[in-house]
Parts: C-alpha cells; structure tokens; sequence
C-alpha cells in the first residue's frame, strides 16, 4: 500500500505555455520516493502529452468542468462572426457572457463535489499552478480544511482579479505562495511569511544548440548568412508583438531595403478564447510597414526548440511587467542573446550587457537600435550567448529548482 502523501497539482494551462511547461518538469523531477503526484486538468493535450512521452502519466484526473479559460466558448468557437451589425454585436456578447457564466457555474460544481475527489485519491495537499488554478484551488482548500500551495506566474492586470486573489492569499489554507520573480511576489507583501520566490527552470540538454536541428532556414529558404531575429509566445497584445515590428523598421530603414541580410520571425498564434484576432492585426500592421519581405509568422508550434537552433537574436517585447518569461531562459539556453525593456522578472533572468540588452524606455526605436547592434555585432552576439547560456546552468537548471519546489512541499505537510 502506498503510504507516501499524495499532492494534487492542479493546473489549467494544457498547451505548452510556461506553466505547462514549468509544471511538467516539477512532476519529471519530483522524487516520488517522498512525494505521489496526481494532476487534475481539463483534458488531454499537449501538457499531458509530454507526460506520456516522459512516461510520468500517472494518477491523471480529467474533469473538463475545470475549464482551461473563463472565455472558453461553449456555442462553438466562431458561433458568430465579430463585428457586423448591432444585433449580431448584441449576441455576440451574450453567447460570451453566456459561455463565461457556465464556465463559472462548472467550476463551482467542481468546487462543492471537491470532497469526494480529496477522500477517494486521499489527497494531503492542494498544489496550484496558474491563476484559475489558485482560485479554484484555495476555495476546495477552504471547504475540505486542506492545505494550499500558490505556485504564482503571473503578475494580476486587473484591481478585480487582483482584489479577489489578494484576499484568497490570506486564508489560513494559503500555507506557501511560491513566486517566480520578485515582481510576482510584491503583491503579497501583507503575507510576505508565506512567499518564496523560486525561479523557472529548465531542461539544459532540453535545451542544447548542439543537439538540436534546426527547421526555419530549410523551411522558409534563408540562408545561413541571414540573421534571424526571432520570437516565441502567444500572440496577444500584452506580449508588444507591435513594439517588435516598429523595432525592426527602424532596423530595416536603417539597414536599407537592399539585401534580405537579417529577417523577423514571430512563432505563436492567438488562442481561440482570445475575442480579437491579433495575428492579423500584426500582419496587416506589417503590411502597412513595408515588410512583408522581412517577417515570417510561423503560427503555432508544439515544440520551438527547432526554431530557437535557427534564431541569431531573440526579442522578449513584452510591454507589461512580464512576471518571469520562460521563453528567455529557454533562449538563453540556446546561446542567444536576448532583447528586452526593463519590466517584471525579466530583469532577474537577462544581466543587462551581458547576456542581452534590456531598455528602460518602452520604446520601439531603442529595441530597433539594441537589434542593429546585435545584429551588427556577430562577436557581441557570440559573447553574450555564451554567458547566457552559462548563467542558466548556474541559477535554471529544472532539476535544481524542483528540488526548492518539493522541499516547500514537505514543509507545508511536516515532512522536511
């Protein structure tokens, strides 16, 4: 009989996003000699589909009233189309009002019939990986008397959400708030005894130039001479994908429009509970640029490593606190130096002049400039890439951090 405790880590964010990604190596390297996992999610895809390559598909609870997003739509995912008339903007909103209340309605369901999945998987510990996440689980916490971790990835934008998880936090339930940067740890400052901040971590073989073969060049006919500049994330307007392309004109106006010597490469698309369709914003504000010659839009990829092996320079043009983007530890992973402004955890990761250039402005035309440089600069961009990469092995190995993640986890049960 299996008398280790068992911790259920829940988690909605089923593609492979940061905390997917995060999550799936927290259960690849938890030591289940102290620990059994069980992982409730929405439904198989590709977070569960790492598991079952890693062969750590165990104990998986699929219940899809845990929705991977408010917005999920629940009349299809184009009942209507945007736009048009009053009438039709009418019931748009109300399928998405609609679709939004039944999300809310199915998480409660989830929520109030929570006793009966804690007793039969006889769960200790409620670990909570993403925003909904911390919600849903604080509240089964709450009825079930069972303790809560936070794992927090995100920084809140609105006072709404910020309120209600701002007081989730301080239920007595909330035992640990782990943070991946110091940004996402200011919020919490009035239960600052609970935090810890714990840094993302990554696969460094996962993630080896030297292994790796690329796909971008072959793919798209671009020349090992040609400098690619390159990024990776969901296309949604927080992530400045706008800011990158007024970079590279200003890049591309000063280059010249003679030989395509360096191109632009956005790999992400808009998720489909997004209500605008910021990809084609993006390419039409491309068009407008004159750049239709220089910038590929790859559309999502399961995996970006393949794309990473074949970028020179990787841009991060957040322009909101970005909590602790994983994509840039990933990058420097790579040997790539990185490109940013001055906001969140980005901070923490990219040593400014070192391992990337980071801007304090905001301002397109100082990301333009720190580009040209870098794309100018083949030594400086060896040199930083190196020091990159050697910065992750020494502060974001998975392995290491998942050692700090598990340690708090036997502290909330007594354990360590």
């Amino acid at each position: 009989m299996n008398t280790l405790p068992h911790v259920l880590f829940i988690n909605h964010s089923i593609r492979d996003g940061g905390p997917g990604k995060s999550l799936f190596y927290i259960l690849k390297y938890l030591d289940r000699t102290k620990i059994t996992p069980y992982v409730l999610i929405p439904k198989d895809e590709v977070f569960s589909e790492r598991l079952k390559a890693e062969g750590i598909y165990e104990n998986i609870i699929l219940d899809k009233r845990f929705p991977e997003n408010l917005k999920r739509p629940r009349f299809g995912k184009s009942f209507l189309q945007e736009g048009g008339s009053g009438t039709t903007a009418y019931y748009n909103g109300l399928l998405k009002f609609l679709s939004v209340l039944l999300n809310i309605l199915d998480m409660l369901s989830l929520i109030v019939t929570s006793p009966l999945l804690l007793r039969r998987n006889n769960i200790k510990v409620i670990y909570c990986n993403g925003t909904q996440a911390k919600v849903v689980g604080a509240l089964i916490g709450l009825i079930n008397w069972c303790p809560v971790i936070w794992h927090v990835r995100n920084i809140q934008q609105t006072k709404l959400l910020g309120s209600i998880i701002d007081t989730l936090s301080r239920l007595p339930v909330v035992r640990r708030i782990i943070c991946v940067s110091g940004p996402t740890a200011s919020p919490f400052n009035r239960v600052e005894e609970k935090v810890r901040v714990i840094h993302n971590g990554v696969d460094i073989e996962d993630y080896n130039p030297e292994t790796t073969k690329g796909e971008l060049r072959a793919q798209y006919g671009i020349a090992e001479s040609t400098i690619i500049v390159g990024s990776t994330g969901r296309i949604v307007p927080r992530k400045g994908y706008d800011l990158f392309i007024n970079a590279a004109k200003t890049v591309i106006d000063k280059l010249g429009k003679g030989p395509k010597d360096v191109r632009f490469v956005i790999v992400g698309d808009t998720p489909y509970f997004f209500q605008d369709d910021h990809l084609s914003f993006l390419k039409n504000l491309v068009s407008h640029n004159g750049l239709d010659d220089y910038f590929i839009f790859t559309g999502y990829r399961k995996e970006v490593r393949a794309c990473l092996k074949d970028f020179d320079i990787f841009v991060i043009p957040s322009n909101y606190p970005d909590p602790f983007p994983r994509s840039v530890i990933e990058a420097m992973a790579f040997e790539l130096p990185v490109i940013g402004f001055k906001a969140g955890g980005i901070v923490e990761s990219v040593e400014d002049g070192v391992t990337g250039i980071l801007d304090d402005s905001g301002s397109p035309e100082n990301m333009g400039k720190a580009i040209l440089k870098l794309v100018q600069d083949p030594k400086l961009r060896r040199s930083m890439g190196v020091a990159g990469r050697k910065r992750v092995v020494s502060n974001y190995l998975a392995i290491e951090r998942t050692k700090d993640i598990q340690k708090n986890i036997l502290e909330v049960l007594g354990l360590a």
